[in-house]
């Protein structure tokens, strides 16, 4: 599979009002969901608080299979906007991801319980900006300056991670509302996952949201939100919606050794600058060279050399159970005729394709146990899966996120990454081929908390300034 995608921005939380506001979901002009939300006074501990709920349900396909993500969210929350407790429960094609999280003065606690896995995770609070349940409230309740920006952290259940937002009052400006010009006040939320506009009128009351991949949400009736979405869709899949178009057909790109392009509308400075690939700032734009080290060229290195280079990549992490023995005695198995580390690494690539079924109807993060029980899934399973085994195996290992170049258009793309003693290489398990292609552009790596908090590449435009296949 080829796709990628930060779901949580659609989670965005509206106005506190006692009622039920309810934001239809556009995309493309279609109508594909819709998102409620609702808060009201309670108690928490015995002591006052505001209580939020709120759900988004959106009807897609992805590569042309029906996709459906459903997440309700429940919190509890200070009258100043600080988190008390957030539940949240995401599902899409019959898989759930649920987190409960209770917050401390340092600290906050999660339980995840995904796909059957049981997981406990305690993150410390982010320094350098307040964390809040939506900073969307507290700016309108609080007030800033026009033209200043304020720093939020949230917190991800997807990723069980706090993303960092700036918001910024620009002012007073116009924007078009079902065929109307509109006098509002614009809310910038730069996400690093993706950035959002949001327009508020004279009363505070929401008018539109602009989002990602021609994503927007307006105020409509219950009746309006509940009703038949306009999904499946060519123009509302969202593996076509947000993939990129080159300004020139690469040819080949699956076998491409080496690729320089240019890309401008999107601050690059975040992405990885590695030994896969070179990014440098030029005036407006970024130029990106991908060079993947040919693997013949490269001498070998042992299993354990490895393994005591890099530690901390055969830890167990959320999603990459890798020291169950589960997976220990499957990843020696794999590896038993396997001594050296490339050998092991692309036998468990092997398994991995061999035993995997494309399912793009998945949306939400699982757990490894959970992909090789269902054996089916998208990218992101396919290099969860792999990372566990590695890992499992005693090879160092992560995840990568980014884009893959397929027939002339990049779409966004999952694969892991192994250590063989000297450098991070590339192993994509939903192909067969074991030299990473140069058709590959990295976003992010690590594990599910950065690789799979990416930078979204909206109204990016890529130029290629040339390719290679030797």
């Amino acid at each position: 599979m080829r796709f990628v995608f930060a779901l949580s921005v659609l989670s965005v939380a509206t106005f506190a009002q006692a009622e039920t506001t309810y934001l239809g979901l556009y995309m493309q002009g279609k109508k594909v969901g819709y998102a409620s939300y609702s808060s009201m006074p309670a108690h928490f501990s015995g002591k006052s608080a505001i209580k939020s709920t709120s759900r988004t349900v959106m009807d897609t396909s992805l590569l042309g299979t029906p996709m459906q993500i459903q997440m309700d969210s429940i919190s509890w929350s200070t009258a100043s906007g600080t988190p008390l407790r957030m539940w949240s429960n995401t599902k899409s094609g019959g898989r759930s991801n649920q987190v409960d999280a209770t917050f401390h003065s340092r600290t906050v606690d999660l339980i995840i319980q995904n796909g059957g896995a049981k997981t406990k995770k305690s993150l410390s609070i982010p320094h350098g900006g307040k964390v809040v349940d939506d900073p969307l409230t507290v700016v309108l309740q609080k007030g800033i300056k026009t033209g200043s920006t304020q720093t939020f952290f949230v917190l991800d259940p997807s990723t069980a991670s706090f993303i960092k937002n700036d918001v910024k009052l620009t002012g007073l400006t116009t924007t078009q509302v079902r065929g109307q010009k509109v006098t509002a006040t614009l809310i910038e939320v730069a996400d690093p996952r993706s950035n959002m506009k949001v327009f508020v009128g004279k009363k505070g009351q929401l008018v539109r949201v602009e989002g990602p991949a021609g994503i927007e949400m307006l105020p409509v009736s219950m009746k309006v939100a509940l009703s038949k979405n306009s999904a499946y869709e060519p123009s509302t899949d969202l593996a076509f919606s947000t993939s990129i178009q080159t300004d020139k057909p690469l040819e080949d790109p699956s076998h491409l050794t080496w690729l320089k392009l240019r890309i401008a509308g999107k601050n690059l400075s975040q992405i990885p600058n590695d030994t896969f690939q070179t990014v440098t700032k030029q005036k407006d734009s970024w130029v990106v060279e991908v060079h993947p080290i040919p693997l013949k060229s490269e001498p070998t290195c042992s299993i354990a050399k490895a393994g005591k280079q890099k530690p901390e990549w055969l830890k167990p992490s959320l999603n990459i159970p890798s020291d169950s023995i589960r997976f220990k005695t499957l990843a020696k198995s794999l590896m038993s005729s396997k001594s050296d580390l490339l050998g092991a690494t692309f036998a468990i690539q092997k398994y991995v394709y061999d035993v995997m079924k494309p399912n793009a109807g998945i949306g939400v993060l699982r757990d490894a146990n959970e992909v090789l029980d269902s054996k089916e899934g998208v990218c992101r399973d396919y290099a969860t899966l792999t990372v566990t085994l590695l890992r499992s195996a005693g090879i160092p290992a992560r995840l990568a996120s980014g884009l893959v170049n397929w027939d002339g258009t990049f779409y966004y793309h999952a694969w892991a990454e192994a250590w063989d003693g000297s450098k991070w290489i590339g192993v994509d398990s939903t192909t067969d081929q074991i030299q990473l292609s140069a058709g590959h552009v990295k976003l992010g790596d690590g594990n599910v908390d950065t690789a799979f908090s990416f930078t979204f590449l909206e109204r990016a435009k890529i130029d290629v300034l040339g390719s290679r296949k030797d």
